[in-house]
């Protein structure tokens, strides 16, 4: 598997998986950006904010672009839908930035823009 396809699957278990899957990726000062949440700085911060918060059922990423400014640094854009039992379906305009921490992708940043 290729890195840049790791790194959609890494997203996309970030947007399914539960607390545990943000506690191993997360940077420690990753910052974020959520619609009904606000801005949040640092890995408890945005850990705390998880707890108890339903996971997606399903979620659609369309409209793919991927930047890598450096070897080490990776700019992920896109367009998502989220689905959830009984709920709308969310869609946001997202990005996220990882960083290459020895062998391993930490997420540095995570942004949502609903549309």
């Amino acid at each position: 598997m290729d890195e840049d396809h790791a790194l959609w699957d890494l997203e996309l278990d970030l947007w399914l998986g539960g607390a545990e899957v943000y506690a191993r990726t997360l940077d420690p000062g990753c910052l974020a950006a959520l619609p009904g949440v606000g801005l949040l700085t640092g890995a408890p911060a945005i850990l705390t904010s998880l707890e108890g918060a339903p996971r997606w059922d399903d979620v659609e990423i369309t409209e793919r672009q991927l930047g890598r400014p450096t070897e080490d640094v990776a700019v992920l854009a896109y367009r998502a839908e989220g689905r959830r039992e009984g709920a709308e379906p969310y869609r946001a305009l997202c990005t996220s930035t990882y960083r290459r921490d020895g062998a391993r992708w930490r997420l540095f940043q995570h942004q949502q823009t609903p549309v």
